[in-house]
């Protein structure tokens, strides 16, 4: 493998300018997408479920508080309520499915134009653009050793077969910062953030499928196999 030393001038002109871009874009997208959003209404039954989601939580963690009739009443009527919210939305999955030749909601539209513009769009752009600016750079190199399979993945833009596979080239650092950046948009913009596009990605899929009907199953399973030992006993 060829051993590089790299210019200090890297770090100036190529190392320190791919973060601060990429900072600087994910904080333009973040502005942009609460420009372009329009604020998606809550609905009762997100409301009531994600109650009744914690009421199981707080039922699995406390219930050794409570007597053991009291303990199986909140368990056989939350169980009830988990399993008639399964049965509705089953239901309302099989009429989504018989409806969807036909059933065109313009807000999911909407939402997938903002993504598109808000997220797909400037990575593209900005990521060519970075691409062909510092393009051929090697910028920094990983503190431990990586198998030859890295390579396309750390070193896209340097084509150098003798190149030991801990190097990082520009455009793979540039992508690298897209992902890691996410701490720091936390600290910046609160936990809310869009800087990272995901968001909008998250509602979009969370306004064709019930973001519950997981949690619901999973709660459903913890709360069956929980058993009940009263500490006041």
């Amino acid at each position: 493998m060829t051993e590089l030393l790299l210019d200090p001038s890297i770090r100036s002109w190529v190392f320190l300018p791919l973060v601060v871009i990429t900072l600087l874009v994910g904080v333009l997208r973040h502005y942009a997408s609460l420009c372009l959003s329009t604020g998606r209404e809550v609905k009762f039954i997100e409301v009531e479920s994600g109650e009744v989601l914690r009421r199981i939580q707080l039922l699995r963690r406390n219930g050794d508080l409570l007597p053991r009739v009291s303990f199986i009443a909140r368990k056989l009527y939350l169980s009830d309520v988990v399993e008639s919210f399964l049965r509705a939305e089953k239901r309302k999955s099989l009429q989504r499915e018989a409806n969807a030749p036909r059933m065109i909601d313009p807000a999911v539209f909407s939402e997938m134009i903002k993504c598109n513009l808000t997220n797909v769009l400037p990575m593209v752009l900005v990521g060519g653009w970075i691409n062909w600016t510092f393009s051929g750079f090697v910028t920094t190199k990983v503190p431990f050793p990586l198998t030859h399979g890295f390579k396309t993945m750390l070193q896209r833009g340097v084509e150098l077969h003798s190149l030991d596979a801990s190097w990082v080239s520009s455009a793979s650092w540039y992508f690298l910062n897209v992902v890691g950046l996410k701490s720091v948009y936390y600290l910046m913009l609160g936990e809310d953030n869009l800087a990272d596009g995901l968001s909008l990605t998250q509602e979009q899929t969370s306004a064709t499928s019930s973001p519950f009907v997981a949690a619901y199953k999973g709660e459903r399973r913890a709360l069956f196999l929980l058993d009940h030992n009263w500490r006041f006993k």
